[in-house]
């Protein structure tokens, strides 16, 4: 009986949560489809409804459906309980003829209110390239194994690599985004090995997307249809005028092929016919812009902002003050635009003002839109005399990427009322010094000894007596000892191939213990990150080489010089190789991280020992 009515009241509950939250309405499907090819299109509702009603799907022909699938979840974080429930319409449509075409929203009823979806663009392609695909994997399994062979590397160039820039032309100080994006046919990449992104020489970039796992997206490229995805994207700030060039993306994609030029169709082939990994070396193509220079005559205000909707405030964070207290002025510049890279804004105050240095502290986002925010600059200062002051107003002129012209920001009039320091007539010549420094000290009368004074005999003079020369020898002796200590110290310092050698085993140790707090946390990137650094940095100091000089073949050569085991070494490029392109590759699980951490803990250890 305790039982069901726990279970109605988490139904009720349930229920009650599910009405209370904004109800979203949603529908998915491919971009990209081919002639004749089935596909889902799926409604979901985060929410109970009370009648739907499809859309007309005019140029496809309906396969299934609809069939409906509901799901509820329950979590609780912090002893706060939180229910969601989503109920979902799957289609199966098959489609018939090429060009882009649109599906009309869904409707649902919720509490009496109607609810739509957004219009669902699709392009569908000709089916010219699967079937001539169909063709080559029939023709393929009756060929030879050389014949085969030959057919696998043809099928090599169906993966390359872009980078995609918003825009082709820019000023000076404009930001981009740059999008690195992967191209494959089939999506049988097993990893990736030996990652090169470009440096963005003559650009301020900022890393704005590094997804954990690749999501694939269909896309028609020329006619053909490709599974997308994006490696990386920048922003990017142009620092220099002309045509600029932006380094190719260079990668080893791991792909696997199959023998016969077909994926399984069954368990037996998938079992019988394992695939082959197949290394191919990708490059994007170089990107060039163009880059224009500001236009002539800026403000003399200018100092190298460029955006848009820019605004300035500046105030003094307090409306009274006396002679030598503390106060500052607070300059806040906020906008679109490169607002990391402006410069301190120039303020002049009166002479009677003491001036510190200028701090700055930022609020901006970063996205894919620019970066936005505020940016503020703090001012202290110190009045040393009484009166009113004026203060120059505060300009700040920005290049207008809109308007294409500068737009120069002035401040109100800043005016400043000092009343005079009381204590004033007690500070006389100390004028330039801050009295809230000046502390009394209570070393004006000492306090009477009380202890037992120590006697000597009249006449008793230290000087010559073997206790003072027993003194002076040992202060020599101990003079020699920290001389050459110090000495010896010093030149250890000196030899860096030494220290580096010395230290690469703690070094490492330290970097494999982050490791080990990433992976309790379950970062994965910062994990196996940290773990190659660890490993690099290793061989390096213990090479005495710097890391832009070490690759897979001279670690190689490093190791058996160093008399390391084969076995050894293996394990150690294995290693290496997990961590580069564990990132881009699918998450395996906590398991394997755990494997990859002891196993570079017990090499590292090893090798330590071993060198």
């Amino acid at each position: 009986m305790i039982q069901r009515f726990f279970i109605c009241l988490t139904a009720l509950l349930a229920a009650g949560t599910a009405q209370a939250q904004t109800v979203e309405f949603t529908a998915s499907a491919p971009r990209v489809v081919s002639v004749g090819e089935a596909f889902r299109i799926t409604f979901t509702l985060n929410n109970e409804f009370e009648n739907f009603t499809a859309p007309d799907f005019s140029g496809f022909t309906v396969l299934a459906g609809p069939s409906r699938s509901t799901s509820t979840s329950v979590q609780i974080i912090n002893g706060k309980t939180s229910y969601s429930r989503s109920v979902s319409m799957v289609y199966i449509l098959q489609a018939g003829q090429e060009g882009t075409v649109n599906i009309g929203a869904a409707e649902a009823t919720v509490e009496s209110k109607t609810y739509q979806t957004k219009t669902v663009s699709i392009q569908v392609m000709a089916a010219g390239d699967a079937s001539s695909n169909n063709n080559t994997q029939s023709t393929a399994q009756e060929q030879s194994p050389a014949e085969s062979r030959q057919q696998i590397n043809a099928g090599e160039t169906d993966v390359f690599a872009r980078i995609h820039l918003s825009k082709s032309t820019a000023v000076q100080g404009e930001y981009m985004i740059a999008t690195i994006k992967l191209y494959t046919r089939q999506m049988n990449i097993a990893g990736f090995e030996d990652v090169k992104f470009p440096t963005f020489n003559g650009f301020w970039s900022q890393e704005l997307e590094t997804p954990q796992q690749l999501q694939f997206q269909r896309e028609n490229v020329n006619g053909n249809l490709y599974y997308t995805a994006v490696l990386r994207r920048y922003i990017l700030f142009p620092q220099q005028t002309g045509t600029l060039k932006i380094d190719p993306f260079e990668v080893n994609c791991v792909l696997q092929v199959y023998a016969r030029n077909s994926q399984p169709r069954s368990f037996f082939d998938s079992f019988f016919d394992s695939p082959q990994n197949i290394r191919k070396h990708i490059q994007s193509p170089t990107s060039t812009l163009k880059i224009d220079a500001l236009p002539a005559g800026a403000p003399a205000s200018f100092k190298g902002a460029v955006g848009k909707n820019f605004r300035m405030e500046a105030a003094f964070n307090r409306d009274s003050v006396i002679a030598n207290d503390a106060l500052s002025l607070l300059v806040k510049i906020s906008g679109e635009g490169n607002i990391k890279l402006i410069e301190t804004p120039k303020v002049s105050f009166p002479p009677h003002f003491e001036t510190y240095d200028v701090k700055t502290s930022d609020n901006t986002k970063t996205s894919s839109s620019g970066i936005s925010g505020a940016k503020q600059f703090e001012y202290p200062v110190i009045p040393r005399s009484e009166g009113s002051f004026d203060i120059t107003p505060v300009e700040f002129t920005y290049f207008d990427i809109d308007k294409k012209q500068y737009v120069t920001l002035r401040s109100k009039n800043l005016r400043l009322g000092v009343a005079k320091d009381p204590n004033a007539d007690n500070a006389t010549g100390m004028a330039g010094v801050n009295r809230q420094s000046i502390k009394a000290l209570d070393s004006d009368i000492h306090y009477i000894k009380t202890k037992p004074l120590r006697l000597y005999e009249k006449g008793f003079v230290f000087f010559g007596t073997w206790g003072y020369c027993l003194m002076y020898i040992l202060l020599f002796a101990l003079f020699v000892i920290i001389y050459y200590s110090l000495k010896s110290h010093r030149i250890k310092s000196q030899d860096v191939v030494r220290t580096r050698h010395r230290k690469a085993n703690k070094i490492a140790q330290q970097r494999l213990k982050a490791a080990g707090q990433y992976l309790k946390n379950g970062d994965r990137n910062n994990f196996y990150e940290e773990v190659s650094r660890a490993l690099w940095g290793f061989l390096t100091d213990k090479s005495a080489l710097m890391p832009a000089d070490l690759s897979q073949e001279s670690a190689r050569e490093v190791m058996q010089r160093k008399h390391a085991e084969e076995a050894d070494i293996e394990t150690y490029l294995h290693l290496l190789d997990e961590c580069e392109f564990a990132r881009y590759a699918p998450d395996a699980g906590r398991s394997e991280m755990e494997k990859v951490y002891h196993d570079a803990t017990q090499i590292i250890s090893k090798f330590e020992q071993t060198f």
